[in-house]
């Protein structure tokens, strides 16, 4: 997913694409440690098993040996796969191909049809039962642990903020994409982590009438004089 997110942030623009560091890359590196098949859907087994317990015990409430059982592997499988405890909870914070992907897709779109289609990338991302249950995993593992919320944040900005900045052409691409976030991020609290009740219950379609616009003023609109750095 990497490579694929940098080869688009490339075609987008030369000028405002950043590079991968060896940290960056190792932040969402998969666990690719031994065979697929039967083993490979212990990895998977492993991992699901780990986010529900990260996200709801914590980091230390969290032990390898509690996970093997809940899994049905044996102990030793999950130094194989994820080497220890943080290797594991770093390999349980790796986002779903889809997320980059669709990020990625969205800032493709033509530059006025984008605000639409970042909505429309969120929500399609969210209302996959598969990819949800891992965000939502994700993000509340980060919100128990510091280490976490870093890694989150640094992932968060490399195949979020830096895609959404780099497909922009103005000097204030950087505020825009950030601005942007407030409200993809913001949509995804209340309407899937949260389940506030009017949110959560609102059609898809209505929600992106509703949010695409500000989604597109924040891309395209103006920012005002008033703002720190845009005088």
């Amino acid at each position: 997913m990497l490579k694929y997110v940098q080869q688009v942030l490339n075609g987008i623009s030369g000028d405002h694409a950043r590079s991968w560091n060896g940290q960056e890359g190792d932040i969402v590196a998969r666990a690719g440690r031994g065979p697929r098949g039967e083993r490979g859907a212990q990895a998977d087994r492993i991992l699901t098993v780990a986010r529900k317990s990260f996200a709801e015990r914590g980091y230390n409430g969290t032990s390898l040996r509690a996970v093997a059982q809940a899994a049905d592997v044996d102990p030793t499988l999950v130094n194989y796969y994820f080497s220890n405890k943080p290797g594991l909870l770093k390999a349980a914070l790796e986002p779903p191909e889809a997320f980059g992907a669709g990020i990625a897709e969205a800032a493709r779109a033509p530059l006025e049809e984008r605000g639409r289609a970042f909505v429309e990338a969120a929500l399609r991302m969210w209302d996959d039962p598969a990819t949800a249950e891992v965000l939502r995993s994700i993000v509340l593992a980060a919100s128990h642990e510091p280490f976490a919320m870093e890694r989150l944040r640094a992932v968060f900005s490399a195949l979020v903020l830096q895609v959404v900045s780099a497909s922009l052409p103005s000097d204030e691409a950087e505020l825009r994409a950030d601005l942007v976030s407030t409200q993809i991020v913001g949509l995804a609290m209340t309407r899937y982590v949260w389940a506030l009740d009017r949110i959560a219950d609102i059609p898809s379609e209505q929600v992106i009438r509703l949010v695409a616009p500000t989604v597109q003023h924040y891309l395209t609109g103006p920012l005002g004089g008033d703002i720190a750095g845009n005088a």
